[in-house]
């Protein structure tokens, strides 16, 4: 429930049906398959681009 006031939703549901299945089952998240998410500065595609890169990244 503190998160979801973090992130300032009306309710924990909504919080739970958007970020639900990245709660591992180890901390009461529901057991699932998805993959573990890649960081985004290593799936930045090569070549020119119109996006500025901020604080060094």
């Amino acid at each position: 429930m503190q998160v979801s006031k973090w992130l300032g939703h009306g309710s924990y549901t909504l919080t739970l049906d958007t970020y639900g299945e990245w709660i591992p089952e180890e901390d009461g998240g529901a057991g699932n398959n998805l993959p573990q998410p890649t960081p985004v500065h290593d799936s930045v595609p090569a070549g020119p681009s119109n996006v500025i890169e901020l604080f060094g990244r």
